[in-house]
């Protein structure tokens, strides 16, 4: 009888002696990262170059002219995303400051020299967007309205007169871009942006200079850097 007893206890020591270490040597299983959301509402800025074309074509006598400014850009953004992996739709909105300007000679219809100058100072946009999520990297399209000021002052430096009329136009934009999330809240970008303001008509003819009306297209091209914060 004690020999039985004392091989079952052995045996039962043994038994708990490497559960135990069993339990030891276990690894806990590994956890999977958090994926990053791009839902949710955002807030940021810009900054950037913009360069373009501007086309004061002649309604009178005098000829054309073209023009191709270029200049500083910066703003403010917010916008808000829904996600359904890995398709991301936003809708974003902007304001800031385009910054251009550029002057260019032309003749009059007795042969005169004249100058035409074209400059703005704000671009503003509402845009949609449609991207595709790979972890912390957003490629997205996008497109919408666009808002911008044009004035247009044209010039007899002889006589040291000159007339000028400015304009808001609307036009409409597509553009591309990429972001990267850096951590939860924090998220850079790079994009590109065309903007097409379509024809406007400035009447010269009703102010005191007389200078000749004119057709102005303007069409813009932006490329920029961001960085917005995620709520």
């Amino acid at each position: 009888m004690g020999r039985k007893l004392t091989a079952a206890t052995l045996l039962l020591a043994l038994s708990s002696t490497q559960s135990f270490a069993g339990d030891l040597n276990t690894k806990p299983e590994p956890t999977a990262p958090d994926t990053f959301s791009w839902g949710g509402a955002y807030v940021g800025g810009y900054a950037g170059g913009s360069f373009g074309w501007n086309g004061l074509k002649n309604l009178n006598s005098s000829t054309d002219v073209s023009l191709f400014p270029g200049g500083f850009t910066a703003g403010g953004l917010a916008g808000l995303n829904y996600q359904m992996d890995p398709v991301v739709l936003g809708i974003e909105v902007e304001i800031g400051a385009d910054a251009w300007k550029q002057s260019g000679d032309y003749l009059n219809g007795r042969g005169g020299t004249r100058s035409a100058t074209s400059e703005g100072t704000y671009a503003g946009r509402i845009r949609g967007r449609l991207g595709y999520a790979a972890a912390d990297f957003l490629i997205y399209g996008t497109g919408g309205v666009s808002f911008a000021d044009d004035r247009v002052t044209q010039t007899n430096s002889n006589l040291g007169v000159s007339d000028s009329i400015r304009k808001d136009l609307v036009g409409w934009n597509a553009g591309v871009g990429v972001e990267y999330a850096f951590n939860k809240n924090w998220i850079g970008r790079l994009e590109y942006i065309y903007d097409n303001y379509g024809k406007s008509t400035y009447n010269f003819q009703a102010l005191p200079g007389g200078f000749a009306n004119r057709s102005v297209s303007l069409e813009r091209n932006t490329v920029r850097v961001g960085l917005a914060y995620k709520f």
